[in-house]
């Protein structure tokens, strides 16, 4: 059509659109609503019995699922008069009201709201009837496949309440039906059925009862003539075996299965094989080695021979074959089975063909991928990849299985390879310390152009690196780098493991953000907390941060931005280096708090929830208090409203009488935006702030440990911590400039470093002793433990002076262009993890216990410069200069200065 009859036709569309109209669709007419009205003075009892007799049949839903209710409330009635018209009302309703029955039934015998015989009597006689009804007027009115759907709800409802009923109601109500619907003349449909409650009767009675009532039908079955009915009995038969006990399995159901093994149809065939496996705890070390170790070799050959479909099984339960019957194999027979699952990870793999080369020449039944059963096999045998290290040993993984283990995480097929990522953890645990052994497969893995594969070795990406950085028996810790001088450097680079999964660990996260997957991307940066245990403050200050700054100010999906801004405030909080932690404050409060974005400095308030929660009171008041103070006159008034919910957190950071100033300033700002805001939800939001102020006890130093909460114990945790990382740095610049004067005795000094717990062990000097916990005066705890980007003014040298400068230094300038956080610098340093003697055994032996228990649940700071933009920071800054410049001891208080 023309371009202007089209125009038209669109305006005249539009104009229909906005033209008011009545909705009638969905509205009921006078004579439904006279229907659906129910006279409000009739009791529950009547109520209920006419909307089953003339209601809607939601209205009979309704009634049906308050049964168990009415019950519990009007038994009697509720038995004699509502109970019958249920009933009548199942033999005729829609698939809605069965279901709804099925539950109400359930419910009931759950909770027994009536007694056993009473149940038997009412309730389970409908149930045995609604499992295959054969009227044919009701089969006219409805499809087959709503017959079958009611029928097999209902046969689920009744296999879930023969686990609550008595043996004798079992064997009078339900077992006699069930011989009789499991004879040959009965349909299909009956046949499973009864196979079905055979296998769940079997586990209520004992062994001389199974024999004589049961037996004979399960035998019947597992030969029936139908292959479905032949691999349902076969399904059922470990529940009867496990009744039966164990003589009377190896004569009566071995036999069987043995027979079941070898049945033409595929189907019978699987099912047989996961019985096996399911019975092997049963059996004893002679019957597996003469019968089941031969069958299973039997049948597994022959499936990969044959190409058969029950193949992609074989290799899903393998792993829990193999386990079953690891303690009954001699080493040929393990050889066997070793080789047969190496055949299992190529099947479908033609000579030379790889990743690279699959995507270098498409072919045109790659469109098919998922279909393909190779491709599903070779993904249940990576699946079962960490339980066959467990089979053939750790120490036998280079020679048995390190070149198929390969071969798995390079497979041409992305499930394949996310299969394998999934378990990646574990056989990295299982390896021990010969975990470097793959370290070449884990950056494929982490370099892999699939998301898929990133999604599964993202959740257990800190476990891996530990195992890394563990297993490396020449790991390097930083303060071992410390006391070598700059020539050794690129020694101790050579050394450690983990500086080459750097890049590795940089390219997963750039497809994390190139994926569009913003929740894996999320993860990622969120599991990168756990790199401090893993790399040296150096890898992780110039290849990590300025991604993670980036991502904080540029990327659009806000779980992203906090999961960067978590991430960066556990980098600063175990940076080793004082330059870099003050580097990193000044730059979170440039870029952030002082950003031209109000989404910026929403952010930053965010941020200061991180640190109140991750770092001491002492640090985040002396560096970042007042900083976001100053947001309480900021001009965008989402700003200021979130400034207000941010008001009860900051008042609990403060405690008196050192905190006096700074609570004058919180009080100033709120009186301030209580006097003059404008806005009418920031107005509302400090009025509920206020209340929630008046509720909060201000904290007081305590000269005495009783008077200590949790709250504040744990603070003083965080500051000896703070306080022991600047000792510690300090220990180590020392034993650094020792070291390059006396070039000797570097050795000496590399060996006199922290343990794990961050406490000194140097000969001579005595560890460090916590704060006022103890006992100590207020005054000393504030000025001994506070922990900050630099040590306190009164305990600092002429160094933390020189440090204070640095700060001052670096805040003024543009934190983007001259920090070396901007710029991709090359790796300095290595790995910061110390090895734990005796750890690998207990972590092998753990992930064993998790790799089986997999397998069998399967099938189920400083003074800085600043030029203020807005003249009333100015008069604030002004205002508490002088009543913040001292503290009560007559100290000097440290802080950035914003002036």
């Amino acid at each position: 059509m023309d371009w202007p009859d089209g125009a038209d036709k669109l305006a005249e569309s539009f104009a229909e659109l906005s033209l008011e109209r009545t909705i009638t669709k969905g509205l009921k007419s006078a004579e439904e609503i006279d229907r659906l009205t129910v006279d409000e003075k009739l009791g529950d009892i009547e109520r209920a019995v006419y909307l089953l007799s003339s209601g809607q049949e939601v209205q009979r839903i309704s009634v049906i699922k308050s049964l168990p209710q009415l019950l519990r409330d009007h038994n009697a009635d509720c038995m004699k008069r509502v109970v019958p018209k249920v009933k009548e009302v199942l033999h005729v309703a829609g698939s809605d009201v069965q279901v709804a029955a099925t539950q109400a039934f359930l419910t009931i015998i759950e909770n027994q709201i009536v007694s056993y015989p009473v149940f038997a009597q009412t309730f389970l006689q409908s149930m045995l009837q609604s499992i295959d009804n054969r009227d044919p007027a009701l089969r006219q009115k409805r499809k087959e496949q709503e017959l079958e759907a009611i029928a097999y709800s209902w046969l689920e409802t009744l296999l879930e309440v023969i686990s609550f009923l008595p043996k004798d109601i079992i064997k009078k109500e339900i077992l006699t039906i069930t011989i009789s619907k499991g004879q040959l003349s009965q349909s299909v449909h009956s046949r499973l059925a009864s196979c079905k409650i055979l296998g769940r009767v079997a586990t209520k009675f004992d062994s001389f009862m199974i024999k004589k009532e049961i037996l004979p039908l399960v035998t019947s079955l597992c030969q029936d003539v139908d292959y479905e009915v032949r691999g349902c009995m076969c399904r059922q038969l470990d529940a009867v075996a496990r009744g039966l006990g164990l003589e009377s399995t190896k004569s009566a159901i071995l036999p069987e299965l043995v027979e079941l093994s070898n049945d033409e149809e595929s189907f019978v065939r699987l099912a047989a094989l996961e019985t096996v496996v399911s019975l092997l705890s049963l059996l004893d070390d002679e019957t597996c080695v003469n019968t089941i170790i031969p069958l299973m070799c039997r049948f597994c050959e022959n499936a990969l021979q044959n190409e058969d479909p029950t193949l992609p099984s074989v290799a899903h339960q393998f792993g829990r074959l193999c386990h079953g019957l690891s303690v009954n194999l001699n080493e040929d027979q393990k050889i066997w089975f070793l080789d047969f699952y190496r055949r299992m990870c190529v099947l479908g793999l033609t000579e030379g063909k790889s990743k690279s080369s699959d995507r270098m020449t498409p072919n045109l039944l790659n469109i098919f991928e998922e279909e393909d059963s190779y491709a599903e096999c070779r993904q249940c045998a990576g699946y079962n990849f960490p339980c066959m290290v467990l089979f053939a040993g750790p120490r036998n993984f280079k020679t048995e299985l390190y070149s198929t283990f390969s071969s798995l995480c390079d497979d041409p097929h992305r499930l394949v390879r996310r299969t394998v990522a999934c378990g990646f953890h574990e056989v990295a645990k299982l390896l021990g310390s010969s975990v470097l052994m793959i370290q070449q497969e884990l950056i494929n893995l982490l370099k892999d152009d699939s998301p898929e594969v990133l999604e599964g070795l993202v959740p257990h990406v800190p476990e891996t690196l530990e195992m890394f950085a563990k297993g490396g028996g020449n790991v390097v810790t930083e303060s071992k780098i410390s006391g070598f001088g700059f020539d050794n450097l690129i020694l101790c680079k050579r050394l450690t493991g983990l500086a080459d999964l750097v890049p590795a660990l940089m390219a997963a996260e750039s497809q994390a953000a190139c994926s569009r997957r913003w929740r894996l991307h999320r993860d990622l940066i969120t599991q990168f907390e756990c790199l401090p245990k893993c790399l040296t403050s150096d890898q992780i200050y110039y290849k990590f941060l300025p991604v993670l700054f980036k991502h904080l100010t540029t990327n659009r999906v806000l779980p992203v931005k906090l999961a960067a801004a978590r991430t960066i405030c556990v980098f600063i909080r175990h940076n080793r280096k004082l330059e870099q932690r003050q580097e990193l404050c000044c730059r979170l409060i440039e870029e952030c708090c002082h950003g031209n974005s109000s989404w910026k400095r929403i952010l930053f308030m965010d941020i200061c929830k991180i640190l109140m929660e991750m770092f001491s009171k002492m640090f985040f008041k002396e560096y970042f208090y007042e900083f976001v103070l100053e947001l309480a006159q900021d001009p965008v008034a989402n700003v200021r409203l979130k400034f207000c919910h941010l008001l009860p957190a900051l008042k609990k950071q403060i405690k008196l009488p050192t905190d006096r100033p700074l609570l004058q300033q919180l009080e100033l700002m709120v009186r301030r935006l209580m006097a003059h805001e404008k806005d009418r939800d920031v107005a509302e939001r400090i009025r509920h702030s206020v209340l929630e102020l008046d509720k909060i006890q201000i904290g007081m130093d305590s000269g005495t440990n009783r008077f200590y909460m949790d709250d504040d114990l744990a603070d003083q945790r965080k500051e000896e911590e703070e306080r022991l990382l600047i000792e510690l740095e300090e220990k180590e610049k020392e034993e650094a400039e020792k070291s390059m004067k006396n070039p000797s005795s570097a050795k000496v000094g590399g060996r006199k470093k922290s343990n794990e717990d961050g406490k000194l062990t140097k000969k001579g000097s005595k560890p460090a002793k916590s704060s006022n916990v103890s006992g100590k005066k207020a005054g000393q705890s504030n000025s001994n433990s506070s922990l900050l980007p630099g040590p306190p003014p009164h305990l600092s040298s002429s160094k933390g002076n020189k440090t204070m400068k640095s700060l001052s230094s670096a805040k003024s300038s543009k934190t983007g262009k001259n920090s070396p956080i901007g710029d991709a610098s090359s790796l300095s340093s290595s790995s910061s993890i110390r090895p734990r003697k005796g750890s690998d055994g207990s972590a092998a032996q753990a992930t064993a216990h998790n790799v089986v228990k997999r397998l069998y649940n399967e099938s189920t700071s400083g003074h800085s410069s600043k030029k203020s933009s807005s003249s009333s920071r100015k008069s604030s800054a002004t205002t508490t200069s002088s009543a913040s410049s001292t503290s009560t001891d007559g100290k000097p208080r440290r802080k950035i200065s914003k002036s």
